[in-house]
């Protein structure tokens, strides 16, 4: 009976750890309003520790540490981690292209620029640009 409990919670507990996620993410953009910028890091850190399989919150304190912080090699490493985590996500390495254009590494740009416009469905917008 403890087994069937058990994996009756299961769902319950992923969807209640993807909210405390979302909650740090939420909280870590309060922060940063508010000039506490390592406060900020720190959300993201923990949602990420919450949920270190996410590619997603990979990309999301990407983000904001390159919009929010300038902090373009820590975008790069989390752009990285989450191509590591989901390799067939055409968006990570488009974005990660944009990034290393930035950072003035061409070579770099096109190879990740030609993984998502392979990666990605015809007709999208890795092909309008």
């Amino acid at each position: 009976m403890n087994s069937n409990a058990q994996n009756f919670n299961q769902p319950q507990a992923t969807q209640s750890l993807q909210k405390d996620a979302s909650l740090y993410i939420k909280q870590a953009y309060n922060h940063f309003a508010q000039g506490d910028i390592e406060g900020a890091i720190a959300d993201f850190n923990t949602a990420i520790c919450i949920h270190p399989h996410s590619a997603e919150l990979y990309t999301a304190r990407a983000k904001f540490r390159k919009k929010k912080l300038g902090d373009r090699q820590g975008a790069l490493e989390d752009y990285t981690q989450a191509i590591y985590i989901n390799p067939d996500n055409a968006f990570f390495y488009y974005w990660r292209s944009q990034l290393y254009q930035e950072l003035g590494n061409q070579q770099k740009a096109i190879e990740d620029y030609n993984v998502a416009v392979t990666l990605a469905p015809e007709g999208t917008m890795y092909y309008l640009i």
